[in-house]
Parts: C-alpha cells; structure tokens; sequence
C-alpha cells in the first residue's frame, strides 16, 4: 500500500513538471526572428536572404530551452558571415545580427578558380576570375578550416590594413600584390596600383606594415611636395629599411 501511494505521488509529480513545462513553453515560444543583416557584395545579399529563410527554422521553438550555439551553427554554416550578436529578447523575440566579411584578396586555387579571402584571411569562396580582387601572386598559402596562411601571409596583412588607414577601400587603387625573391636573401613586394603606378616594399618582414604606410602617403601626394597626378601612372615608388639607423628611406623611379 505504501508503495502504490510513493508510485502515485511521483506519477502526481511527473504530471504536474509536464503540465508547468508545458505552461512555460506556451509562454516562453519564439514568434519574432528578428535578424539584421550588414551586407557589402550582391553575393551576400542573396546568401542573407536565404539565412533569414533558415533562421526562421526557430519560429515556434521553446525560447527558454533555445541553445544559441545552434543558431550560430546556422550562421557560420556560410563563412561569408560573422555573428554580431545573438539573444533572447523574452519573452517571444530571438536576436540575430549579422554582418558579411569584406571581400579583399584573390588566390589561384590550382584549378582554374580562385579563393577569394577577406581582410583576415577567411577563405569566402571561389570565384572564375580575379578581376576586382586584389590578386595575390608568389605566395603558398594553405587553407584549413576556411582559412588561409602561409609565408609572408602576416605581412599581406599588415600591409592591407597599413594602407586601408589612407586608402578606405583598398581594392579601389590596388590590384596585386607580387611576391618576389630578386637574389639570395632578398624579398620583395610588388604591388601593382590601378592607375599604373607601382609600390617595391624591400624585405618587409616585421615592418611590412609602416613601410606601406609611409608608402601611400607618398602615393596620395600627403607627404612630398613634388608628387603630381602624372608621377601615380608612370613611377615606382620604393620603400627599403635603412640598416645603420633604421630609418623608413624612400626613392622614386620616374
């Protein structure tokens, strides 16, 4: 007898959880996604539209019992997007807010394609052309898990953000970047500007990044009295390190 009336009591109980879960569950259920997307390229907008598609796989879902690492799996399924923010706003709203990695490099992939990196080197995609990317030329990189690296890849970098200070949208003046090894010992960049004007960075290595800077100000006319439209078609600006002081000295080829 004793035991029928333990038994009843825990089937009393069991009941009573499942009638407050569910009491909760009807109070606590996601009805709004409300998802912000910050796009840049045609592609992303069309891959956020059908994000919005997939994130709204959650309508209806227990907002209380909702793991927010699941919809960020959802999000970074396509490396083309970076999670911003993800919330619950209780009692019914899920925030999602979005933003699409800045395309910036092209790198042959070996078959005929290119991997198109952003600014950090995240691998984005593959497109057929290289045309309005900056063409990366001389460098092994490698790809694992969506991202690149490789030799002198750090100092790319550098060199990018360097000149996003003056430039803004890098791509717009910048159409390569060269790796070259002119003798034993010696390492260039070549970096090849839109309007024909040319940047040699002579063995950048950790300085990669001031010498690009003190670079494009010459390019932009910022630092030099002499620099004229005719100088960013036709000259090569060189940048080296010099060795007793460690000074940034720059020459120009016209």
């Amino acid at each position: 007898m004793k035991r029928r009336s333990i038994l009843t009591t825990i089937i009393a109980f069991l009941l009573l959880a499942a009638v407050i879960a569910a009491g909760i569950n009807a109070i606590f259920t996601i009805t709004y996604v409300q998802a912000t997307f910050r796009t840049y390229t045609e592609r992303g907008a069309a891959a956020a539209e059908s994000l919005k598609e997939e994130l709204n796989g959650f309508l209806n879902k227990s907002s209380t019992f909702l793991d927010l690492s699941e919809v960020r799996a959802v999000v970074e399924e396509n490396p083309r997007f970076e999670v911003v923010e993800i919330r619950k706003d209780y009692p019914e709203t899920l925030v999602v807010e979005v933003t699409e990695r800045r395309e910036a490099f092209a790198v042959a992939a070996g078959d005929g394609t290119y991997h198109v990196l952003d600014e950090v080197g995240n691998v984005l995609g593959s497109v057929s052309s290289a045309e309005g990317y900056i063409l990366l030329e001389g460098f092994t990189l490698t790809v694992e898990n969506a991202k690149a690296d490789g030799a002198h890849f750090g100092e790319v970098l550098a060199v990018y953000g360097a000149m996003q200070k003056h430039l803004g949208e890098v791509r717009a003046n910048v159409i390569s970047v060269a790796l070259e090894a002119p003798a034993e010992g010696w390492t260039l960049f070549r970096i090849r500007m839109r309007e024909g004007a040319q940047i040699v960075l002579l063995n950048p290595a950790e300085r990669a990044g001031e010498m690009a800077e003190a670079a494009t100000k010459v390019y932009l006319g910022t630092e030099g009295d002499d620099w004229t439209d005719a100088d960013r078609i036709l000259s090569t600006i060189t940048v080296s390190i010099v060795k007793d002081d460690g000074r940034i000295n720059i020459g120009i080829t016209r």
